[in-house]
């Protein structure tokens, strides 16, 4: 039994890190920019348009993806910061 609780909580703790690590294709750039269009100002946002603009000028699919993880990245941070000071405000 107790060969089987390690593999097991060892996929618990790699799914989530799998699915962050997953590839976002070029073509979701649209819709990147579109969410982060309308993000408020920040330091988040501002790094998640710098790495937009480097999405977009990538000269392959791998950079664009990789890219487009750190806007992903960055404008997750930056939504948490949205609510956080929508909180304190509330």
């Amino acid at each position: 039994m107790r060969t089987l609780i390690l593999p097991a909580a060892l996929l618990t703790l790699l799914v989530p890190g799998v699915a962050l690590a997953a590839a976002i294709p070029c073509s979701d750039l649209p819709l990147a920019e579109a969410f982060v269009q309308k993000l408020r100002p920040g330091p988040n946002t501002r790094a998640a348009q710098r790495h937009l603009e480097a999405a977009k000028h990538a000269s392959s699919d791998k950079q664009c993806s990789r890219e487009l993880r750190q806007v992903d990245k960055y404008a997750r941070r930056s939504v948490a910061a949205d609510k956080r000071h929508a909180h304190k405000r509330g």
